[in-house]
């Protein structure tokens, strides 16, 4: 492990922190970290090349040599000091709490958030801090400290109301404020100071030429320059003074192994290579498929059989495409690779989708290299090119009129571009040519999409959406076959128009699709709309079924056959392990005192660690298209147990 004399250098990531590193419009690594690093590579002499890590494991892949070093806004603590060194430290930052519509206070101290329910991303100091100085002291329960993976699902869930409070660094709280301004506010800031430095091996001469060569850059002005382009914010705002600066790395004697460090590197993909995002495959919307990549455990210890790898997050939010965490089923050995495959569906919309998956272990702990799936969905009546010597970006609203609290999308088509924005107010983002923003403007708002040529000419187009009124609907619903014999399929066809929503048997639908169907006997199917004022509307189309097979057997509902605890009496910080076996179950779900903690297949087990003292109850359901039973179980959990 080397930076100098090696040509090349690899780097530590995790992709899911802008402005710091993010995946831009190109799928491509970006942001100040990421452009920091290479700025370094430079002064250093060699190449640059990163690896997309889960935040939770990203110092375990440095201590198992898997990197060199490590950049994803890392803050400094005693700590990680006992395993990893850092440089010298080259941003202060604040820390921001942004709440939801179901927060209506102003945090400045930790006493202002008691009784809430607070968010931070699993792994970072913000979970450290708020279990120190918000779980310890009894101002909010362990309950309502809920952890996540990236800081985009803090923000869904304060959107929809389901958190009250967010906790991340000012900068990319900031972000998340310019985009969804209409339901998140700024609650408190400046309650928790960030420091962070770049993380290199224990005892590495490397610290030394990193904290050099970042010298260099930040007296030639390209640091400065960075922020400038990515933090939008003075570098003296940020930049900790020559002693501030500074880190005690703690020398510490050799520590013995740790007994188990997880980690996972992906070997390649099975299927629908994407080509690193440059060729995603095609997929037909609504077409069912299947994602297979072949992982290493390229830990210190064995994978359990209920180790999943699971969907974290993507460029979009129909990225997730439907799918499930996927077991890897059974144990896998270090240096042992497993092949595994999820069962998705593409988009009902078209564009690019990536969404992104990482390893978790049995305590919902992420780790290892991040992979991802890549496909996309064409336009089913995609516009006639424009002439070559004209721009024509075919600039179009799903809805042009809308009522405030409403939202609608904006979408355009155009080729033979240098590059394209999408302009909101302040905020300026990058798109593809073929692309499409969903907004939700809360008064009457210009748009605009700015088109840079391949001879540099810019040009821009605007889009008006008015907040206002409430426009005509249509609904034509039909068939192409309205009685068929047994077995046989017709097509569902529909056009609406002017509406917030459209539902076939309370499926959501695009307003202008199709939907081959086979009923088994004669079926009637509704299509309904929900209207801009909140009304709803529907109509029905009848497919008549001759000679109709007559029904299969109706299935029995699922039993239980057992459903066990190891321990009934356990002390704090002591896990147990729940074990069941199920017969006709399509899966269970696994509750805890109400809120689920997991399940899977119709027959497993599953280790947890309660936490707090008091009274805990498991209870499984298994679950069929017959109905649901449930068995439950309890643990009581004493006082940490005296050395």
């Amino acid at each position: 492990m080397c930076i100098l004399p090696c040509s090349r250098a690899t780097i530590g990531t995790a992709a899911d922190y802008p402005p710091f590193e993010f995946y831009n419009s190109k799928f491509e690594l970006d942001g100040f970290d990421i452009a920091l690093a290479k700025a370094i590579g430079k002064e250093l002499g060699v190449q640059v090349e990163f690896k997309d890590y889960a935040f939770d494991g990203l110092l375990d892949a440095l201590r198992l040599g898997q990197v060199d070093a490590a950049i994803a806004a890392i803050s400094v603590t005693p700590g990680r000091q006992e395993v990893v060194d850092f440089t010298n430290i080259y941003y202060l930052g604040e820390t921001s709490a942004l709440a939801g519509p179901s927060f209506e206070g102003e945090v400045r101290s930790a006493t202002d958030m008691a009784g809430a329910k607070v968010g931070v991303q699993r792994g970072t100091t913000f979970q450290a801090w708020a279990q120190k100085q918000l779980v310890t002291p009894g101002y909010i329960t362990q309950d309502d400290l809920v952890t996540y993976t990236t800081p985009s699902a803090i923000i869904r869930d304060l959107r929809s109301g389901a958190l009250d409070i967010g906790l991340m660094g000012q900068q990319t709280a900031a972000l998340a404020l310019q985009q969804n301004s209409d339901t998140v506010r700024l609650a408190g800031e400046n309650f928790y100071k960030q420091q962070f430095a770049i993380a290199a091996p224990k005892g590495s001469d490397l610290t030394a030429e990193l904290n050099q060569a970042l010298l260099t850059v930040q007296s030639n002005g390209t640091f400065a320059q960075l922020v400038k382009d990515y933090l939008r914010v003075n570098a003296n705002t940020i930049t900790p003074d020559e002693e501030t600066a500074v880190v005690e790395n703690i020398v510490v004697a050799e520590p013995p192994p740790a007994p188990c460090i997880h980690s996972m590197t992906y070997v390649a993909d099975l299927n629908l290579d994407d080509a690193n995002m440059t060729a995603p495959p095609i997929m037909a919307p609504g077409q069912p498929f299947s994602k297979g990549w072949r992982l290493q455990n390229s830990g210190t210890c064995a994978w359990e059989p209920d180790f999943a790898l699971t969907h974290v997050n993507g460029n979009r939010i129909e990225a997730a495409m439907g799918g499930s965490a996927v077991p890897v089923g059974r144990a896998v050995q270090p240096g042992e690779s497993v092949d595994i495959y999820a069962q998705l569906q593409a988009p009902q919309t078209y564009g690019t989708f990536q969404g992104f998956w990482q390893m978790r272990n049995s305590a919902y702990q992420y780790f290892g290299e991040v992979t991802w799936v890549g496909i996309q969905v064409p336009d089913p009546n995609p516009p006639p090119p424009p002439p070559p010597a004209d721009v024509n970006p075919n600039l179009r609203a799903d809805a042009d009129w809308i009522n405030a609290g409403q939202c609608t999308t904006i979408r355009w088509d155009v080729d033979n571009v240098a590059a394209v924005y999408f302009v909101e107010g302040g905020n300026t983002q990058g798109g593809g040519g073929h692309d499409a923003r969903t907004i939700c403007p809360g008064s009457t708002t210009t748009y605009v999409l700015r088109v840079t040529r391949q001879d540099g000419a810019t040009q821009e187009f605007p889009i008006t959406i008015n907040v206002s009124g409430n426009p005509d609907y249509s609904i034509n619903f039909w068939a192409d076959n309205y009685s068929i014999d047994g077995g046989q399929c017709t097509t569902l066809r529909w056009d609406v128009r002017n509406v917030r929503e459209v539902y076939l048997d309370n499926e959501g639908v695009p307003g202008v699709s199709a939907r081959d169907v086979c009923p088994g006997g004669t079926q009637t199917f509704t299509l309904r709309v929900v209207k801009y004022d909140g009304g709803e509307d529907s109509r029905q189309v009848t497919i008549e079924v001759r000679n109709a097979p007559p029904p299969p057997p109706q299935q029995r509902e699922p039993r239980i056959e057992r459903f066990t605890i190891d321990k009934n009496r356990i002390h704090m910080g002591e896990c147990v392990r729940l074990e069941w076996r199920t017969d006709d179950a399509d899966g269970v779900d696994l509750i805890r005192n109400g809120s689920g903690i997991g399940g899977g297949s119709g027959n497993g087990e599953q280790s947890d660690c309660p936490g707090d003292r008091g009274l805990y109850e498991y209870r499984l359901e298994a679950y069929n298209s017959a109905g649901r039973n449930g068995a439950t179980v309890t643990v009581e959990v004493s006082g940490i147990q005296p050395r």
